[in-house]
């Protein structure tokens, strides 16, 4: 024979646990994910920057050489020495004026480097292209 059924209820309002620790979980995973994202993104901001910056020196030097270690001296000086797990990779190349001269071209600096954070480590390449001056002695 079966039970009379009641129309009372017998809930007191309790929590559900289980439910809880699962919307902890899965909130406190989307703040690792954003944060990581923002590391990334702070990162290739910073790499821009740098080779930016070296793309800018790299132009004001009298010679492809010069201009070239000027680069490399730049990027070493930078903050990004201290975020990269290896130094930042950088290369340099330039493109002759018209006339076939530095004065006048265009110098472009790559800077790489590998980023470690939350996950696999990811390279970060930018790149920066700056007019040589034509007029520069």
């Amino acid at each position: 024979m079966l039970p009379p059924v009641t129309t009372e209820v017998n809930d007191r309002g309790t929590v559900a646990s289980v439910e809880l620790m699962l919307v902890l979980a899965a909130v406190l995973a989307g703040v690792a994910t954003i944060g990581a994202l923002g590391r990334l993104h702070a990162a290739g901001v910073e790499v821009g920057a740098v080779a930016q910056a070296a793309a800018r020196a790299a132009s004001l030097a009298p010679d492809s050489t010069s201009a070239r270690t000027t680069a490399i001296a730049v990027v070493s000086r930078s903050a990004l020495v201290r975020r990269c797990v290896d130094p930042p990779a950088t290369t340099m190349r330039w493109s002759a004026s018209p006339l076939g001269t530095w004065q006048g071209g265009s110098v472009t600096v790559a800077v790489s480097c590998r980023i470690d954070g939350v996950g696999p480590s990811r390279s970060i390449t930018m790149s920066d292209t700056q007019p040589i001056d034509r007029f520069q002695r």
